[in-house]
């Protein structure tokens, strides 16, 4: 219950699809009235990216100020309020949560660690990929479930492709799981491969391979079958190595060029 003469507080933690969402509906439905809630969605971002989109991120494809909303902006045509920060605990009878403190790359602090009262929690933290506990894969592999995450992919495979290119040393990209996400992940490789070679970069094909596993007997299992292998013969006919029904079994680490 919200506190005696005050506003009801709602927080949401998250700024994915759901969570801008309900505070952009909430802010719009409260706007002017007397007595409104105040809303405030958190996130450790500062813009939200649609997450069928981030794919396009890591392979560097696309601009990532097309695809964002600021969430300052947001919450201004809104009619909610924005608070930068990351969930770090949660205090259900004292009805607030805590947020870590936030740094810069190189250590300094930006926004410093706090807590926020609410009187209506809603946490909206979205999902991450499963690794079924496979041994090296937290450790080792990239994953892109989020905008921090693909621009981290995305430094990491432009560091490679140079060394590629300027140390005449292959490039292995593996991608594991073939939905939507990792299907479409390896075409946009395969476009940012065949940019390099329109720009005049000898040799990048023969260097540059991709691989898309996949546990099951084909590719976008949630689809019907036909476009199951339409997609597979595109895939395999642009250069992409596709295996079904291949497991990963652990993920080591690779060598690395020095």
């Amino acid at each position: 219950m919200p506190r005696p003469g005050s506003a009801q507080r709602i927080v949401i933690v998250g700024g994915g699809v759901a969570g801008l969402e309900v505070a952009s509906t909430l802010g719009r439905r409260w706007r002017g009235h007397r007595g409104a809630p105040s809303i405030t969605l958190v996130d450790r971002g500062s813009a939200h990216v649609w997450k069928p989109m981030l794919h396009t991120i890591a392979a560097g494809t696309r601009d990532i100020a097309q695809q964002q909303t600021a969430y300052l902006a947001q919450a201004r045509e809104a009619g909610f309020a924005y608070r930068p920060g990351e969930l770090a605990g949660l205090d259900r009878g004292a009805r607030e949560i805590r947020l870590a403190a936030q740094h810069a790359s190189d250590g300094r602090l930006l926004v410093p660690a706090s807590t926020l009262g609410y009187d209506v929690l809603v946490l909206a933290t979205g999902s991450q990929a499963n690794d079924f506990g496979t041994p090296g894969v937290a450790e080792h592999c990239w994953r892109i479930d989020s905008r921090r995450e693909a621009d981290a992919f995305n430094r990491e495979l432009r560091i490679r492709l140079l060394q590629c290119l300027t140390q005449d040393v292959p490039l292995h990209v593996a991608i594991v799981g073939g939905g939507a996400t990792g299907v479409e992940l390896a075409a946009e490789l395969v476009q940012l491969v065949e940019s390099a070679i329109a720009y005049g970069v000898a040799g990048t094909a023969e260097r540059i391979t991709i691989t898309l596993v996949e546990a099951g007997p084909r590719l976008l299992a949630g689809f019907p079958e036909d476009i199951s292998s339409a997609t597979r013969e595109r895939l395999e006919s642009i250069g992409i190595r596709v295996l079904t029904g291949a497991q990963v079994s652990a993920a080591v680490i690779p060598p690395r060029v020095s």
